[in-house]
């Protein structure tokens, strides 16, 4: 199985110790957000999993957790963008990222790292110089450390039209994002970084940039030495992703991004977060008498070698 690090929030920034325990005893227990009652539980040892990808904002509190991780294929997608405290309250130091990044990327390699500029919206004061000049400096910086960068405009979630004040787009800003990306696309090239559309419905090859997913075949390729055969998550449109199972759980989140999808509820972030237990086989809470667990281990079918 693939094991996804999360979408749902961000694990290495503030579970980190949890996830180290819950590898390190190959177990890991899953609530469903559409089911509270159910729990999935995961055999998450070496020999049940085909790679662990990290999406992260601040992959710092891993670097002195990564030999736990050493049996298994391990890939991370690293957010970074250049927005300031009004529109990502609770970020790190991006220099600190950045350096974290680099470390990351000097002990796996620079073909198990994705840069992640993404979601990307054009306001009065994020336009389009101020993009490019912050996507060089960021390509600057990383040059070397990985040659694979997704890119995608805002998605009008209910949470970002919620901070629509904060994020202040303007009403043309995914009509501009294609000569954007375009010129992102050249700056890129230049320090050997090719783009790719995160769930875009356009056709910018001409330009370099290519139509991937953000978790497919290819780069599961490369992390693994294996070809994997994985059902499509269709988790929304013009999503083309290998399917995943997340560890993370909704509404825990303390980087209160206003562009968020997947903290949707701010009031009750806090309160979830004091809920945590690194000791805990869930991330928010513990398990209850009437909870139901339903096993999950690796399919046979799933694996192909050549």
């Amino acid at each position: 199985m693939l094991l996804c690090c999360s979408q749902r929030t961000d694990l290495c920034a503030f579970y980190s110790d949890w996830l180290v325990n819950r590898f390190q005893a190959g177990l890991v227990d899953i609530r469903n957000p559409f089911a509270p009652r159910q729990v999935l539980r995961v055999d998450c040892s070496p020999g049940q999993v085909d790679a662990v990808i990290f999406m992260t904002k601040n992959p710092t509190p891993m670097l002195d957790k990564m030999d736990v991780f050493r049996d298994y294929a391990v890939g991370f997608q690293i957010t970074v963008t250049p927005y300031g405290p009004e529109i990502e309250p609770g970020l790190s130091d991006k220099r600190q990222v950045l350096d974290s990044f680099r470390q990351l990327a000097c002990k796996l390699g620079p073909s198990h790292m994705i840069l992640r500029y993404d979601p990307l919206f054009l306001s009065e004061r994020y336009d389009e110089a101020f993009h490019c000049r912050a996507f060089e400096r960021c390509c600057q910086q990383l040059a070397g450390s990985c040659t694979q960068v997704i890119i995608s405009h805002l998605d009008f979630y209910k949470n970002t039209l919620k901070h629509q004040r904060e994020l202040n787009w303007q009403p043309d800003s995914l009509q501009r994002f294609t000569a954007l990306a375009c010129r992102l696309a050249d700056i890129g090239s230049r320090y050997g970084m090719r783009l790719q559309l995160c769930a875009e419905n356009l056709d910018l090859r001409s330009a370099g940039i290519e139509n991937r997913s953000c978790i497919d075949a290819e780069w599961l390729r490369e992390l693994t030495g294996k070809t994997l055969e994985y059902p499509l998550t269709q988790a929304r449109a013009h999503c083309h992703c290998l399917q995943v199972t997340d560890l993370g759980e909704y509404n825990c989140c303390a980087h209160h991004c206003r562009y968020c999808y997947a903290n949707f509820d701010e009031a009750q972030i806090a309160s979830r977060q004091a809920r945590h237990d690194p000791e805990s086989t869930l991330l928010i809470g513990h398990l209850q008498p009437d909870d139901q667990l339903i096993t999950k281990k690796k399919s046979e079918r799933q694996l192909r070698l050549f």
